[in-house]
């Protein structure tokens, strides 16, 4: 389902869906399809979480299990070097980061967090607005120092 939103978004069809069309832009992106094949992109919640009025729900207690249980996988699997999470409300459902565990202190001043994958490697992770209710200029500047650290 996401694949086939993403290649709408494309294309144009979904031109209306401020989260995939906004996102590129806060990276310097002009062309969507550039940006959009060039990174990792995952639903937190790896099922349906209901109708479109139910979407802001935060997803049964099983869902967000099997997300934190994902999140990890892929970490795992793919080592990003950043993971960009676009919502503060579901970033507070993801795993417990190094810094949440008090293994570490938090990185001032972006206030980076660390997930450590099964080979070592770290992730350098962090929760933003969601694009819906975030400020475009605010956005770029704060991903652009993130980008450059």
């Amino acid at each position: 389902m996401t694949e086939e939103c993403l290649k709408n978004v494309i294309s144009g069809k979904y031109d209306k869906i401020q989260f995939f069309n906004r996102v590129p832009g806060y990276f310097g992106f002009v062309d969507k399809a550039q940006f959009w094949n060039s990174v990792l992109f995952f639903n937190f919640v790896p099922s349906l979480v209901g109708s479109r009025a139910e979407w802001a729900n935060n997803g049964t207690k099983e869902q967000n299990d099997a997300g934190r249980t994902r999140v990890q996988r892929i970490l795992d699997q793919h080592k990003p070097q950043k993971l960009f999470v676009f919502t503060k409300k579901g970033w507070g459902q993801f795993p417990p980061t190094l810094e949440r565990q008090k293994v570490r202190p938090l990185m001032e001043p972006l206030n980076w967090h660390t997930y450590a994958t099964a080979s070592g490697h770290e992730v350098r992770a962090i929760g933003l607005p969601h694009p819906d209710r975030a400020h475009k200029a605010t956005q770029i500047e704060r991903i652009t120092a993130l980008m450059a650290s």
